[in-house]
């Protein structure tokens, strides 16, 4: 891809040939995160990792409290399964909310700070893909820096066309949405 031999990227990294032929296969038990990286900047790339939790999730309390104050808003009828687990064997993420009762499937995905939104909206559809998710609700904490940063997304809220009113409308009806939304609480 970035048009430099083996020969040459063992030399630049200091490893040898056979190394690099080792790390191509995915045959390198011992490749480490700091000798990956060191790789890939030689060869013109960024090494981007996220981390996933082992054990029981761990919430914050805002996230905790937005998460509360979508669920009393929400009629009886409609039931919610919180963490709900990514249908994927092995696979550690979930869904912060799936929504049932609904004549589709929903998730709800609780965000208390914005930052970037390009990873955050790669992250929500690839939930949305493998949770086999038919509408995705971005629930945002309504604090004056996220209202800010959302004003200027126009990307953003491109991809999640509703608004707070029509998503909760369409959910106190027990309806599909129609598309993806933005909840700001």
């Amino acid at each position: 891809m970035a048009g430099i031999s083996q020969d040459a990227l063992a030399a630049a990294a200091g490893v040898s040939k056979a190394e690099i032929s080792r790390i191509e296969r995915g045959e390198a038990p011992w490749l480490t995160v700091v000798d990956a990286s060191t790789l890939l900047g030689i060869v013109g790339l960024e090494l981007w990792a996220r981390a996933y939790p082992a054990g029981p999730p761990l919430r914050d309390r805002g996230h905790l409290r937005l998460l509360s104050d979508f669920d009393l808003r929400l009629p009886a009828r409609v039931g919610r399964v919180r963490e709900w687990p990514i249908p994927i064997p092995g696979d550690q993420r979930a869904i912060d909310l799936l929504l049932t009762g609904l004549p589709v499937l929903v998730g709800v995905e609780a965000e208390t700070v914005l930052d970037d939104l390009q990873a955050l909206e790669r992250e929500i559809r690839l939930k949305q893909r493998d949770g086999r998710l038919d509408r995705i609700i971005l629930l945002v904490r309504g604090s004056h820096r996220n209202r800010r940063i959302l004003a200027q997304a126009d990307a953003l809220r491109q991809a999640f066309p509703l608004s707070t009113r029509a998503v909760m409308a369409a959910l106190a009806r027990r309806d599909d949405p129609g598309a993806d939304g933005i909840v700001l609480l």
